[in-house]
């Protein structure tokens, strides 16, 4: 019976860490993929294309891997990481981790006239004024957007990506 349970929590441990390394690289590919299936103003379409992250997180390390060399359009991708919201300066994404969650609003605040898509992983943060946030269902990563928190900041979703959400 020992023997069992230690193997099952040995299990449950593995299946955790596979989820916790798995997740922040399934997570870089859509937030690359959205880049490609969003339109922004015109003025946001010469320079980097910039992909910013708030504290730490393993999606900012993967960014940096999986982005080295790519461009969205002409524009080449630079992942900056920053430490505080007030730090925040323009760019064309910016994933707020669970771990900085409760900065949301001070966050959307300061993004506020700024055409930037604000991507997240926290149940509500929708309402909160997030454009996409990524969930887990039926032991998956998806996300759910809203177009009209997107629209508001002049950004527009292509419909493709609209269908594959789970909520518009």
């Amino acid at each position: 019976m020992k023997k069992i349970l230690t193997t099952l929590l040995a299990m449950c441990m593995v299946s955790t860490a596979y989820m916790q390394t798995t997740i922040p690289k399934a997570q870089t590919l859509f937030i690359y993929n959205f880049s490609r299936l969003i339109e922004w103003p015109a003025n946001y379409r010469t320079g980097n294309f910039i992909i910013g992250i708030l504290g730490t997180s393993d999606v900012a390390t993967e960014l940096e891997a999986y982005t080295k060399g790519k461009k969205v359009g002409t524009q080449n991708i630079e992942i900056i990481r920053y430490k505080t919201p007030s730090e925040i300066q323009n760019c064309h994404i910016l994933f707020i981790p669970f771990a900085r969650t409760k900065q949301v609003l001070e966050v959307i605040a300061a993004m506020s006239g700024k055409s930037t898509l604000i991507i997240t992983e926290k149940s509500g943060a929708l309402d909160d004024g997030a454009a996409i946030n990524f969930v887990i269902m039926q032991d998956k990563l998806k996300f759910e957007l809203k177009a009209e928190n997107a629209n508001k900041y002049g950004i527009k979703f292509s419909a493709k990506l609209q269908e594959m959400s789970t909520s518009m």
